[in-house]
């Protein structure tokens, strides 16, 4: 349990008193710098709406620990990154569903809670992926948001890299990727993989539960 107080200084009355037990998001302002909205981003799990739950402690980690170790993402800020998942959707007609997302957040999401961008994975393939392949799928979000901050379109040279290196079907494989974030990665040109690949939606699936 956790307990937010907001004091006067000047009187020492308690303005605020909340108890709760999950993350939190505050927005303030000052009136010495022109009442700006100023933000704390702290939201780790709960309701985002009556579809989505916020998974920034499952996915913000994994993303922080990207960012450290490659290079071509290091201009990524991680904290500006609200992580959703879609926990309703199921296959239906398209015929290219996509895994996951990633936008930038609308101007009334921006301003009440300060993110800059939204990453929405769907929870009916996040279930059926290995750790390896979950971290696949947010390095190859990460690399979408540019060093100036807009959004790129599907990098080639990401593709490449990831299809040359963990195999064509990586996000969908049921054979073993290797851990992108391992010690013992070398590093895109370096690194081959090797063996064939299995598509999951031809397999038995052990899945792995992202619990609320």
């Amino acid at each position: 349990m956790k307990e937010l107080r907001v004091i006067d200084k000047e009187t020492g009355h308690e303005l605020e008193k909340i108890e709760f037990s999950g993350g939190y998001n505050i927005t303030f302002t000052n009136l010495h710098d022109g009442g700006n909205l100023k933000h704390v981003r702290t939201l780790d799990n709960g309701r985002y709406d009556t579809k989505h739950w916020i998974k920034n402690y499952y996915y913000r980690p994994i993303a922080e620990r990207l960012v450290r170790k490659f290079d071509e993402i290091r201009h990524v800020p991680t904290a500006k990154i609200l992580f959703i998942e879609d926990t309703e959707w199921t296959p239906g007609t398209a015929k290219q569903p996509w895994m996951a997302q990633i936008r930038m957040a609308n101007n009334q999401l921006l301003a009440m809670t300060g993110y800059e961008y939204v990453m929405e994975l769907r929870q009916y393939y996040i279930e059926q992926m290995t750790r390896e392949q979950v971290i696949g799928v947010v390095y190859h979000e990460l690399r979408h948001i540019d060093v100036d901050g807009a959004l790129l379109k599907h990098d080639i040279e990401d593709w490449s890299d990831m299809v040359r290196t963990l195999g064509e079907n990586w996000a969908t494989s049921k054979a073993n990727i290797i851990d992108i974030l391992d010690e013992e990665f070398p590093g895109w040109d370096e690194y081959r993989k090797a063996g064939t690949q299995v598509s999951l939606f031809e397999s038995n699936i052990i899945p792995m539960r992202a619990a609320k």
